[in-house]
């Protein structure tokens, strides 16, 4: 158990501030904004939110720099050339589209959504087992659509990430789903307790859902190939599963519109093995396999890519 909750806390002081560059970004948009669109969407449905979406989308590409840095840069790295004003536009509408989703999926009101599993008999027979299993995903798509058919799958899992950065939408959305919170492991400050929970979950048969594509503060960073430029990427998914010796899955829900998730998952690796004498070139073997996997499904679902910061920067 130490040397993951090792990987997740280190001092401050080792920490250059860029690993968590997207822990920093505050949320954007105005609390008011968020909560009249979530009810709204509560009340009328999502069909009629669809010119909403599309405005917000339009107000985040003519107002937010950041944003639209960030997606300019992702899309001149898929299609080899700058995108133009609409191409970033779509990229962000996409966004927008999933973002509002989330409301859909956690109060079930998924009846206007088509929802296709490709590889959840894999996680219904690994239940089966009695063995819990990581459940490796990323911000290529949404995760809501993975956690509400898993809901009505029936399978116990658990989403373990950093969400102090969207404290105010999680706020909301725990609202529209109260039972939300039971279900989700925020790894912050306390490793040692949050690793315990950990552990107890996958003795327990369950699923622990993590995304490997968000450095978490002071979190251990391997760096690997992706889009043809290294990369940092985190470590901790991978010693966790080294040490508890589970299966590991590849999910991931990609929004393919006007009203279809395509849920993907894969088994990535029977098992983690991380030996003593050269642990660091096998963490970075499992995290290139993953990275090269993460490219190959973001580049057939390029405006799915939900990381809008500085995804290249250095630690």
């Amino acid at each position: 158990m130490s040397d993951w909750a090792s990987s997740v806390s280190r001092s401050p002081e080792a920490d250059n501030g860029s690993e968590s560059d997207w822990l920093n970004q505050s949320e954007r948009g105005q609390l008011w904004l968020i909560k009249i669109s979530f009810r709204m969407a509560v009340l009328v449905g999502r069909r009629c939110m669809s010119p909403l979406v599309s405005l917000v989308a339009l107000w985040y590409r003519v107002v937010d720099r950041s944003a639209v840095a960030s997606s300019r840069d992702w899309l001149t790295r898929i299609h080899g050339r700058p995108p133009g004003f609409w191409e970033i536009y779509r990229h962000l509408r996409t966004f927008s589209q999933a973002t509002l989703d989330k409301v859909f999926f956690l109060t079930g009101r998924t009846e206007q959504l088509v929802v296709t599993n490709c590889g959840g008999h894999l996680l219904e027979a690994q239940i089966a087992t009695g063995q819990g299993a990581l459940l490796l995903g990323s911000h290529l798509g949404s995760y809501d659509a993975m956690r509400s058919v898993g809901m009505e799958m029936g399978l116990p899992v658990q989403v373990a990430g950093y969400f102090e950065n969207a404290s105010m939408i999680n706020s909301l959305l725990k609202q529209l789903n109260p039972g939300l919170a039971e279900q989700v492991i925020h790894l912050g400050n306390d490793p040692v307790g949050v690793m315990a929970r950990l552990q107890g979950h996958l003795q327990k048969g369950g699923l622990v859902a993590v995304a490997g594509d968000r450095i978490g503060l002071n979190e251990r960073v391997v760096m690997a190939n992706f889009m043809g430029e290294s990369a940092p990427f985190a470590g901790g998914p991978f010693l966790l599963a080294s040490i508890m010796r589970c299966p590991v899955f590849l999910v991931c829900g990609i929004y393919t519109g006007p009203n279809r998730y395509d849920l993907i998952c894969e088994r990535f690796a029977d098992r983690i093995e991380l030996p003593r004498p050269d642990r660091e070139r096998a963490l970075a073997v499992f995290v290139q396999a993953y990275a090269d996997r993460l490219e190959s499904l973001a580049r057939k679902a390029p405006n799915n890519w939900f990381n809008f910061f500085d995804f290249w920067s250095r630690p």
